[in-house]
């Protein structure tokens, strides 16, 4: 890491607050004219989709001037046929972030062929996912990793940086803590650069990104990562049930679990977009 003033971790620099409402395991029912309103904003609104949360959001700019109100940021929806409307067994959680005016920013999409693999061979269900954000072009993956018996909940994700190179980062699950509370690691300098404060309740629960890092802070692509992640939080025990009854069917010839089309999508070969065919015969 720099010996960069500005870039030493220090306080909080932005916040996302995301409040999940009451009716998050089953869905807001929107109205038809609103839900039109939504889809001519963006095609990214489906029609299937439900209003399950709220976004509000803060920062500030140095660690002198202190952090102002929360304001309005967005909505959440969650894909109603993937999730409500199908067996337990073949769910496929699938989440979109969109701002206040209904603009497209981000999308979490569980990969449930990439859970069964890793949960197989684990011998214990891992949660796996993939965010899509505005920000970028390129698929960001997030699998949660096996590190020990004694080890707390841990996943792995990149982005990408300047001139090829990358940032690695760990989200561990906080020790001592009384809540699903994650701490964000940067490899570089093995300094805690983000926090997710989770808060369950009788209306839902709140999921609040703390980023501690000011050069982070401003970088979008990370944020919408840890964003997805929080709301995952809340649906992880229900996957990770999913995860384990489906090995344990699957094991026993009764049920054989299926990739949705759109999760086949997501693994088509990118060097077909991204490559000049003189780059391809040397792949």
């Amino acid at each position: 890491m720099p010996k960069d003033e500005k870039r030493k971790v220090g306080p909080v620099y932005r916040v996302f607050s995301q409040d999940l409402h009451s009716t998050q395991l089953h869905g807001e029912a929107i109205g038809f004219r609103q839900a039109e309103m939504w889809r001519s904003k963006s095609r990214q609104f489906s029609k299937d989709a439900a209003i399950i949360g709220n976004v509000e959001t803060t920062k500030r700019s140095d660690d002198k001037e202190k952090l102002p109100g929360f304001e309005k940021a967005g909505f959440i929806i969650r894909r109603q046929s993937l999730w409500k409307e199908v067996d337990k067994l073949d769910r496929r959680l699938v989440v979109k972030l969109f701002s206040s005016s209904g603009g497209w920013i981000a999308t979490m999409e569980e990969m449930v062929a990439e859970e069964y693999a890793a949960s197989f061979v684990s011998g214990e269900p891992l949660v796996t996912f993939t965010v899509l954000s505005k920000e970028s072009e390129m698929i960001t993956w997030v699998r949660q990793q096996k590190r020990g018996k004694l080890s707390t909940e841990n996943y792995s994700f990149y982005i990408l940086g300047p001139d090829k190179t990358f940032e690695a980062f760990r989200i561990e699950g906080a020790r001592g803590s009384m809540g699903d509370d994650y701490d964000v690691v940067r490899l570089n300098g093995g300094q805690k650069v983000a926090q997710i404060d989770s808060k369950f309740g009788d209306l839902g629960g709140e999921f609040k990104v703390n980023v501690k890092d000011p050069v982070l802070a401003e970088n979008e692509w990370f944020c919408r990562v840890l964003q997805c992640f929080s709301i995952m939080v809340a649906y992880r025990t229900d996957i990770k049930d999913k995860i384990k009854k489906g090995i344990n069917l699957w094991k026993k010839g009764k049920k054989i679990p299926k990739q949705h089309r759109y999760e086949i999508s997501l693994l088509a070969n990118p060097r077909k977009l991204t490559l000049n065919l003189q780059e391809l015969e040397e792949v």
